[in-house]
């Protein structure tokens, strides 16, 4: 079958991976190689740490399930070997008696789920990770945590479309011609573009293509080199990544629309917040800031849509490199053996119809 993937973030490209490997012939069409929120990922994949409920965590549990498959499938296409770390790979701090009665009550609902948390003392956190500051009221570790480095992994997805014959091509698509819930091309300023089956996964941009409530939610994430850590620091001041041979602190969340720029007050939160976690990190040299913009909605929960022959793939705000496992099954399952995943009942658009 000829599919048409557009957008060339985390999802596009993971369900292109996927369904080249299946022997369909794949081309994807991009506005630009690395815009998008993929390439400055924190690249957590934590779902406990975000404190996620009902099928947000059911449909989390299942990417998470994907993961090291995935991780492995993609090495061997890419050959490119990717820093990742399947499991507990995140502390998850308490820096108030409120956050971590909150935490604590969470952490309760998930062990009843079956899930094994390791709670630890203000002590044990700082023996874990010595460069804590104080302030620590409790840290937990959800065991099924992990962590991926976004920008390799994005980079592995590129040299997986060149190793797989999958052209990428680049244009900037302003009109899907849509008519009876069936896709008759897609148009862009170079020229029409037809296929068998379109895969509709242009992030932040959906709103300019198909009706749906998406909007991009800036962030800056700032890179630092010069202090280790042992693994990731996630609180709710700021997040601390490791990866290799530099750390990422993130992240804003910004109600900016498309603005590229960095800015003074975004790094001022970046610094303020990682030096009250980490204060070593006042000793670490400042890389670089840069920006991006998740497809945010205003549930904060994904927008998948099934039609007759497309799939629209959007709405993943903070937890796209999570979810881009189990999105891609959702429509290789569909194309392979027509099974339709009940994900996309449970995050249709149809649930904004009487906004």
């Amino acid at each position: 079958m000829k599919v048409l993937v557009i957008g060339s973030g985390i999802v596009g490209l993971s369900t292109a991976l996927e369904l080249a490997l299946a022997g369909h012939s794949v081309r994807v069409i991009t506005r630009n190689y690395e815009e998008g929120s993929s390439w400055v990922a924190g690249g957590m994949l934590a779902p406990f740490s975000e404190m996620l409920m009902g099928d947000l965590l059911d449909f989390s549990l299942l990417s998470l399930d994907l993961y090291d498959d995935y991780v492995k499938r993609l090495e061997e296409v890419s050959r490119v070997s990717l820093f990742y770390e399947g499991s507990s790979a995140i502390l998850r701090l308490a820096l108030t008696p409120e956050e971590r009665e909150s935490l604590e009550e969470y952490a309760r609902k998930v062990e009843e789920k079956g899930f094994s948390v390791v709670r630890l003392t203000e002590a044990e956190a700082r023996e874990a990770e010595p460069h804590l500051g104080k302030g620590v009221e409790g840290a937990y570790i959800f065991e099924q945590e992990g962590n991926v480095d976004a920008e390799r992994l994005m980079d592995a997805l590129l040299f997986a479309m060149e190793n797989l014959k999958v052209k990428i091509e680049v244009d900037d698509i302003y009109k899907v011609s849509l008519k009876d819930r069936a896709v008759g091309a897609v148009v862009g300023y170079k020229k029409e573009y037809h296929a068998d089956f379109y895969v509709l996964a242009p992030g932040a941009w959906a709103r300019s293509l198909m009706d749906v409530p998406v909007y991009p939610n800036k962030g800056q994430i700032l890179r630092a080199k010069g202090v280790e850590i042992s693994r990731v620091i996630f609180s709710g001041r700021a997040y601390i990544i490791p990866k290799d041979g530099y750390l990422l602190v993130g992240a804003t969340s910004e109600d900016a629309g498309f603005d590229t720029r960095v800015t003074l007050e975004g790094a001022r939160t970046l610094t303020s917040g990682a030096l009250d976690v980490v204060p070593a990190l006042a000793d670490a040299e400042l890389v670089s800031i840069r920006t991006g913009f998740r497809p945010a909605t205003p549930d904060e929960k994904p927008v998948f849509d099934l039609g007759d022959n497309y799939a629209l793939l959007t709405g993943h705000y903070r937890n796209g490199i999570l979810w881009a496992p189990a999105t891609a099954k959702m429509v290789l399952d569909y194309l392979e053996t027509s099974e339709v995943s009940p994900y996309f009942r449970v995050f249709s658009p149809s649930r904004f119809a009487s906004e």
